[in-house]
């Protein structure tokens, strides 16, 4: 008999501010790819959040050659 594995998340964390611990919504902010600088609204200290390239972990297609005839001479 073989057994189905199964992954169940057991608790999920905010996002929180590293000077004050307290939790951030990023969905106000127009975060774009790269450094991004936020201020707390809680601290009012500034600091960065990086963005990476969403489709970073995509397979890339593969790429077909079309191989070029020669040209005949006339």
């Amino acid at each position: 008999m073989k057994s189905k594995l199964e992954e169940i998340v057991v608790q999920k964390f905010p996002h929180c501010c590293p000077y004050c611990d307290q939790p951030i919504s990023y969905e106000r902010f127009d975060l774009k790819e790269g450094e991004n600088e936020i201020q707390c609204p809680s601290c009012k200290k500034m600091y960065v959040k990086v963005v990476g390239d969403l489709f970073e972990n995509r397979v890339p297609q593969r790429k077909r050659f079309i191989k070029k005839r020669k040209r005949e001479s006339l």
